[in-house]
Order: C-alpha cells, then sequence, then structure tokens
C-alpha cells in the first residue's frame, strides 16, 4: 500500500497537462477531481505512514505542475486572473525548486513544506476552482489580489527558512 501514495501524485503529475486540450466547459470537474487527488495522496502517506523520499519531492513537484497550468488557464486562456499571478506563481516555485537542491546538496535532506506553503496551494486551488465556474471582473481582480498576497507571503516565508537552515548548518 505504501506506493499508492506515489502513484496517485504520479497520476496527477501525468494528467494534469491534458487540462490544456480540455474544453473549458469541462475544467471545474477534472480540476476539482485532480485536486482531491492532492488530498487523497497526502492523507494516505499519513495514515500508512508510507512516506518516501521520492513522496517528498514527487507531490510537490506535481502540486507545482497542476497549479500553474491551471493558473495559466486562468491567466491567459479563460483571463479570469491578472497575469502577474502566474508570473509570481512562477517566479517562487523556481526559487523553491533551486533552493531545495541547494539544501539538499548541502545538507542532504529535502525541505518540508511550511504552512504557508500549503495555504497558497490551497487558496490558489480555490482561486481557480472559483474562477473556473464563474466569472466577474470585481472578483477577477479580488482573488488576484488574494493570490498575489498569498504567493508572496509564502516565498518569504520559505527564503527566511532557507536562510535560517543554511546558517544553522553554518554556525554547527
Amino acid at each position: 500500500m505504501s506506493l499508492l501514495p506515489n502513484f496517485i501524485s504520479f497520476l496527477r503529475l501525468s494528467l494534469a497537462p491534458f487540462m490544456l486540450y480540455m474544453d473549458p466547459k469541462y475544467l471545474p470537474l477534472f480540476f476539482f477531481f485532480m485536486a482531491l487527488t492532492d488530498a487523497l495522496d497526502g492523507f494516505l502517506a499519513r495514515k500508512w505512514n508510507a512516506e518516501t523520499e521520492i513522496g517528498k519531492v514527487l507531490d510537490p513537484l506535481a502540486d507545482k505542475v497542476f497549479l500553474l497550468i491551471a493558473l495559466y488557464l486562468c491567466c491567459f486562456e479563460l483571463k479570469r486572473l491578472n497575469a502577474f499571478v502566474f508570473f509570481s506563481l512562477l517566479g517562487r516555485d523556481l526559487f523553491i525548486i533551486f533552493g531545495s537542491l541547494l539544501l539538499w546538496l548541502k545538507l542532504k535532506s529535502v525541505p518540508s513544506p511550511s504552512f504557508l506553503g500549503k495555504m497558497n496551494t490551497a487558496v490558489l486551488s480555490l482561486s481557480v476552482f472559483v474562477c473556473m465556474i464563474y466569472h466577474s471582473n470585481t472578483l477577477s481582480i479580488i482573488l488576484s489580489v488574494i493570490c498575489l498576497l498569498f504567493v508572496f507571503m509564502s516565498w518569504i516565508d520559505y527564503a527566511l527558512k532557507g536562510i535560517k537552515t543554511l546558517k544553522n548548518q553554518t554556525s554547527s
């Protein structure tokens, strides 16, 4: 059973690009299904004590690909969120990937996601879902501002945690 959470993450990673070719009327349902797989793989990994090193990489990677594709659609295809949300999340995610790689090379460990990082994912996922099912210019502006706020708060949080981790390692 310990392989099931990783399989679900791999499935999410593999299926996410299909959103790019999907009829927009089916996007909310597909997105909701994919978001459920995100919750399910984490729940199963914790419940079965089946957290693995590959899962620590595969799950966040699947999350990033899935959410970036969904945001791309909301920003550029559906035009319901400001494009700056997409580019900000892309910058944050690249920062996290390269920062995590640096920490792994120096410390040989994969950092855990932060609470703010998880909140960011939840807020962006909810915003994307709302944008897929309902369109209003006012709502688009409000959701874009909220998304940007969470992206930047989590970006700063990850930066501070990375700096603290490196400082603790070099002072030990």
